[in-house]
């Protein structure tokens, strides 16, 4: 099943749940996945030392804005969901955790320089973080599950 479709069918099943006389299977639909969200990245520590990183954003394998682009980062900018496309990802509870990477985008025919990789759970909570390093280049993730 596609990303849109699993979003829109937990959104129906969301919005069945809050109306009275709520059929228990559909209630239990919505709450057997989790939706985690991009907050935003800030750029700790650059690749390109003093100049600037191209940047996506992976989750799952899906790539952040998308399109073949990328999003500017300088030293200690932070960019919001918003600039990677609003990058989220609906997780079926009890199946595993996503992996979440951070991509630095390199002009072809260089390839491209996965800066580090970290997998996210259903454990629920806004504003959590999480630190990609490659040893050289550095940034936090903030992000939420709900």
């Amino acid at each position: 099943m596609n990303r849109v479709r699993k979003v829109l069918l937990t959104a129906a099943a969301a919005l069945l749940t809050v109306g009275a006389g709520v059929d228990p299977a559909r209630a239990d639909t919505a709450e057997s996945y989790c939706f985690i969200e991009l907050v935003s990245l800030t750029a700790s520590n650059l690749w390109h030392d003093g100049g600037k990183d191209w940047i996506w954003f992976v989750m799952d394998g899906y790539y952040f804005p998308g399109n073949n682009k990328s999003v500017p980062f300088y030293q200690g900018t932070s960019q919001t969901s918003g600039a990677f496309g609003n990058a989220n990802e609906l997780l079926e509870r009890g199946t595993g955790p996503v992996t979440l990477q951070v991509v630095l985008d390199r002009t072809w025919p260089t390839a491209n320089v996965v800066i580090d990789s970290n997998q996210v759970s259903c454990s629920l909570g806004n504003g959590q973080t999480l630190r990609f390093s490659d040893g050289d280049a550095a940034y936090n993730l903030t992000y939420n599950v709900n």
